[in-house]
């Protein structure tokens, strides 16, 4: 043990030397030594008097880039401790003799106007025991140990002299912090900048061990461990591999705990309160082995699927091929688990998962449309298909070689008969869609082109109502006539380029039928509507009210040949207030709730993005809200069979229109 001798009355008369002391020169020139200015500068060191194997510390700015520093009577000290730009530290060596300071940097030097003087006679003679217990006392004996106002452990546990057992010029004895790590201890004086005196070896400060890291291979969620070990007391955490606290039970020279739910493979650790990890085992989690689907092909929606093999106990859920969530067991048991499959599940791996985050695949194979044969391979355009084969049950949608797709719903697993489409229709091989989006193809079918007037391929472009329809048709000269929805239409045949006038009331899902003198054929075509017109349904002015008959009421007929997407309008005004409120509701009073707003009770506020200064609400009449206003249409005071009835407080209605 070193020995560090030191005045006591110096000891007691520490003081911080300020920069207002220290002369600086940089070849000549003096340095700014102001406070954090910027460059190298020094503002502070100390402690003056300090101890020979103390720390000096230095405080002030740039100090990062010192790379010497001179002390009188010993060579220069380059091993510094750079705690920050604005701090560094050095160990005073024993021959080091009083005297000015010389910090060296590449911007020059800094010497102190002030000496370092000496504290005489501290000393650390000896620690006792050298390896001890958290808990258990620690004796250290030297000289003006009476000065030390702090023992201090790795890590800045510190141990305070009001902590201490005894205290006396010779003696220090203090119980071990249960924080405290092995390493170097520190006698202190406890002043603003303190004499740090650092034992020459370590002090081991024991921890809980065991003879051996236990391998514990199969393990299950459950299962009690016990492990043999010293010093368990000092235990006061068990985590597990994936940081999961368990509770554990401490005997004697045992720890028992039990493994969790969610346990994983890795190292089971115990933790003292100084938070030091002390492995005890290591873990391989059981897991489900020799997994057998049952049946494991040809499996449909809502099968029931036999899972077997060995741990099997241990699955929390199953996911299926293109199914995004898990499902969970029918049942389950140590050796088999059942399951349903899911409609969207395909052919593939499925996964079983376990609380310890393990994935089992297994392979399993879906029942799949098989073709057998057309019964006639061959036909015109527009004619119906029909096919054979297996499993024809399964087929929610056939697309056609073109791209043209029919939706299908059929209960016969042996036979098919779809419409085909007189557009997106060409020779080929058909695609026999599943509703997992699993698919099978059939032989090719022949499509020839049909007898009557037909068109090859429908138009791309937008089409608006009050334009012209342009088609490119074949067999022309069997064209006896157009309808539009039914209603006989205007066209000009030229050669092979048929030309339609779409009158301007005619809009949406615009059936569009060619009649030949040999057959006919109808095609869909969209149209947008090219006018709008603004119909008033309601017109005040009517200040609403919540409870005396102020209220706006308009009847059901009004939207009775409205168009889904049309737009209704409230024009209003308001009183000079913030409370003002509209209640929208069907016929019925039950809630009106508008896509644009998504309530019921309409408050005039940005959230809904309009505001009282706007003073007209805009909204879309949807299909489902056409559909409830006729459905839920009742009578109001002296009208009947209203659609909407708006009541609240504080507005006027001044009108209401619908936007067709």
């Amino acid at each position: 043990m070193k020995t560090y001798k030191i005045s006591a009355l110096c000891m007691m008369c520490l003081v911080l030397l300020s920069s207002l002391s220290f002369t600086a020169c940089n070849n000549g020139d003096d340095l700014d030594t102001n406070q954090y200015k910027g460059g190298v500068s020094l503002n502070i060191f100390g402690p003056s008097p300090v101890a020979r194997g103390g720390i000096l510390r230095f405080l002030g700015s740039g100090l990062d880039k010192v790379t010497e520093i001179v002390l009188p009577g010993c060579d220069p000290i380059t091993d510094i401790e750079v705690i920050s730009s604005e701090e560094i530290r050095i160990e005073v060596p024993q021959n080091a003799q009083p005297g000015y300071v010389t910090l060296k940097s590449p911007e020059g030097e800094i010497t102190t106007k002030t000496k370092l003087t000496y504290t005489e006679p501290i000393s650390l003679e000896s620690i006792n025991p050298m390896s001890i217990k958290p808990n258990q006392t620690l004796t250290i004996k030297g000289e003006y140990l009476n000065l030390i106002k702090e023992i201090i452990f790795t890590e800045n546990v510190t141990v305070t002299s009001d902590k201490f057992i005894e205290w006396n010029r010779k003696e220090i004895k203090l119980v071990v912090p249960e924080e405290a790590k092995s390493g170097k201890i520190i006698i202190s004086d406890g002043a603003e900048i303190p004499n740090w005196i650092y034992s020459d070896e370590e002090v081991n400060v024991i921890l809980p061990s065991t003879e051996s890291v236990i391998a514990l291979d199969k393990k299950k969620p459950g299962d009690v461990i016990t492990i043999t070990g010293n010093d368990l007391d000092l235990v006061k955490k068990v985590e597990m591999p994936n940081g999961t606290l368990v509770e554990f039970v401490v005997k004697d020279n045992t720890i028992t705990f039990t493994l969790p739910e969610n346990i994983s493979d890795g190292a089971v650790v115990m933790i003292p309160a100084s938070g030091v990890k002390v492995a005890i085992a290591t873990i391989g989690v059981a897991v489900p082995s020799e997994v057998k689907a049952t049946p494991s092909t040809g499996l449909r929606a809502g099968d029931e699927i036999t899972l077997s093999g060995v741990n099997m106990e241990l699955v929390t859920n199953i996911l299926f091929p293109s199914v995004s969530s898990a499902v969970s067991p029918i049942s389950k048991s140590v050796t088999e688990v059942k399951v349903a499959m899911p409609a969207a599940g395909t052919s593939g791996n499925i996964i079983l998962n376990t609380a310890s985050g393990a994935k089992v695949p297994v392979n399993i194979a879906t029942a799949k449309p098989e073709f057998a044969a057309f019964e006639n391979s061959i036909l015109s355009l527009g004619s119906s298909v029909k096919l054979t084969g297996k499993n024809l049950d399964l087929v929610t949608k056939v697309i056609f070689t073109g791209g043209a797709e029919v939706a299908v719903n059929n209960s016969n697993a042996a036979e098919l008969t779809i419409a085909m489409p007189t557009s997106g229709s060409e020779t080929g091989k058909l695609t026999l869609v599943m509703a997992n989006g699993e698919s099978a193809e059939t032989g090719v079918l022949t499509i020839n082109a049909p007898l009557f007037c037909y068109v090859p391929s429908l138009p791309t472009d937008e089409l608006k109502s009050g334009s012209m329809l342009v088609l490119n048709v074949e067999n022309e000269t069997h064209l006896k006539g157009v309808q539009l929805n039914g209603v006989n239409a205007q066209y000009v045949l030229l050669a092979k380029k048929l030309s339609v006038g779409i009158p301007v009331d005619t809009y949406g899902d615009v059936a569009v039928k060619l009649i030949s003198d040999n057959g006919s054929v109808e095609y869909h075509i969209n149209v947008i509507s090219s006018t709008k017109i603004e119909v008033v349904v309601f017109e005040g002015p009517k200040l609403i009210t919540w409870g005396d008959g102020g209220r706006v009421m308009i009847p059901a007929a009004s939207f009775v040949g409205v168009r889904a997407n049309s737009k209704i309008k409230f024009f209003f005004t308001q009183k000079d207030q913030t409370w003002a409120q509209a209640q929208i509701n069907y016929g019925n009073w039950s809630s009106l709730v508008f896509p644009e707003i998504g309530s019921g009770t309409l408050v005039p506020t940005d959230m809904y993005g309009w505001t009282f200064d706007s003073r007209i609400l805009e909204c879309t009449l949807t299909q489902e809200i056409l559909d409830k206003i006729q459905a839920n249409k009742g009578n109001c005071e002296d009208q009947i069979n209203v659609g909407v009835i708006i009541q609240g407080s504080d507005l006027t209605f001044t009108k209401v229109t619908i936007v067709k």
